[in-house]
């Protein structure tokens, strides 16, 4: 049975996670990766997949609030962004995949289970599988 690379909010204990998060490993978080159109993750996510500023920056106008169309699917939209965001940028994900899979990774500021974390976690799961 193969690990699986697993994501929290944070981890308790003396064992720390992988944080994927403007305190942690800024590469990874959605307010520093940026797609090839220029814009962050978080930029395409709180304007575009929310529906507040679409084509925008102003990502702070859907920080904490609904989407405007509740048929979206936000956890789906998400990942997609972080899986374009993957194969824009394959050395990274190479680079994150040679942690060990006991590593958690983690996103402290997540609210939800939208978060970087999960993604990655996902993404790597996914490829490994």
């Amino acid at each position: 049975m193969s690990l699986e690379y697993k994501w929290a909010r944070q981890v308790m204990g003396p064992t720390k996670g992988y944080e994927l998060s403007s305190i942690g490993d800024t590469r990874f978080s959605a307010l520093f990766a940026v797609l090839s159109d220029g814009r962050t993750i978080e930029q395409h996510y709180q304007c575009d997949v929310k529906g507040y500023d679409p084509g925008g920056t102003n990502w702070r106008t859907g920080k904490g609030r609904p989407p405007k169309d509740p048929s979206i699917n936000l956890w789906l939209s998400y990942l997609a962004l972080w899986e374009l965001w993957a194969i824009e940028n394959p050395e990274l994900i190479e680079e994150i995949s040679k942690l060990p899979k006991t590593t958690v990774f983690t996103d402290l500021f997540a609210n939800s289970d939208i978060s970087q974390a999960r993604a990655i976690a996902q993404i790597l799961n996914e490829r490994q599988g």
